[in-house]
């Protein structure tokens, strides 16, 4: 327990750095631009979508710990909503970001083991955040079957999985080089 509350507050002390700021609000914005741009869906369901939104949520969060993580996946959601909204807005997608945020800053951020942490992070991820959350906020916004969505979001995340770690690792090797950047 003394270990995660050391993580969120390091993370709040990055966060007080002007660069790091800065660098979070790059993510975030980056978030935005490609959660608008990359959504794919899958020919199997209009339901189940793919897209590289994580990406930058998982760089804060790697980059400057669980608070930035959460700031840039919560907020990315809200910004989306509000720059091209899709239907109406639900605050579960939302808790959903934060989440997503909390968990890649919980297993990412100053890491010892960082492409174990990357697939532990990743698999929680997929069942708690995509399958479980996911399937529950689209009963309740628009009544789909929840074991049919869990289903097909279970099959989503199994391909999701691998290719995610492996983009998070190649861009975490890539942020390495940048100079001023401390990823382990």
């Amino acid at each position: 327990m003394n270990i995660l509350f050391a993580k969120f507050k390091d993370s709040a002390k990055e966060l007080a750095k002007v660069q790091n700021m800065a660098i979070c609000a790059m993510l975030l914005a980056l978030r935005v631009v490609i959660g608008y741009f990359s959504n794919l869906t899958l020919a199997i369901s209009p339901d189940i979508k793919i897209g590289f939104g994580f990406l930058p949520v998982a760089m804060a969060a790697m980059l400057c710990g669980p608070v930035a993580g959460m700031i840039v996946g919560g907020m990315g959601d809200i910004l989306s909503f509000l720059i091209a909204p899709m239907g109406y807005y639900f605050p579960g997608w939302t808790v959903s970001g934060i989440l997503v945020g909390l968990i890649y800053g919980i297993f990412l951020y100053k890491p010892k083991r960082l492409l174990l942490n990357i697939v532990i992070s990743e698999v929680f991820i997929g069942i708690l955040v995509e399958v479980a959350l996911g399937s529950l906020w689209l009963l309740i916004q628009y009544q789909k079957a929840f074991l049919l969505m869990a289903g097909l979001r279970g099959l989503k995340t199994l391909v999701a999985i691998p290719i995610e770690a492996v983009l998070i690792y190649f861009f975490s090797k890539v942020l390495c080089k940048i100079p001023k950047l401390k990823i382990k």
